[in-house]
């Protein structure tokens, strides 16, 4: 079982972490169950994208308040298309606010990065 070194702590107590949305560690896997669950329920190929082939990965890091809002949602790396990027940002901030962290985190905010596979099935 290895420990982090250091934890990120400002003056006033702030403590984030950031990690995976697939991540399978036991601690986080419930919580991030549910993120996803919310999201992939509303989650579309954008129309126009999906008329034009376009595919490819859009990956999104996402901070979740304590309280469950989402302080902020960015682009980490582009799929090559705008629409599937805007896609991907936009259904994370339409999933919004979601279930609040649990207490036993002793976070102020989590970070997920979110990875989004645009991929037409034939």
């Amino acid at each position: 079982h290895k420990k982090e070194k250091g934890t990120p702590v400002s003056k006033d107590g702030w403590r984030e972490k950031t990690i995976d949305l697939g991540s399978l560690d036991i601690k986080y896997v419930n919580y991030l169950t549910r993120v996803k669950t919310k999201i992939l329920r509303i989650w579309k190929y954008p129309p126009t994208a999906y008329q034009r082939n376009e595919e490819g990965d859009a990956v999104v890091k996402m901070a979740i308040d304590a309280d469950g809002r989402l302080a902020g949602a960015a682009l980490v790396s582009s799929s090559g298309y705008q629409e599937l990027d805007d896609g991907a940002l936009g259904v994370v901030q339409a999933a919004a606010p979601f279930d609040p962290l649990p207490d036993y985190y002793n976070l102020s905010r989590l970070n997920i990065i979110a990875s989004f596979e645009y991929k037409i099935m034939d």
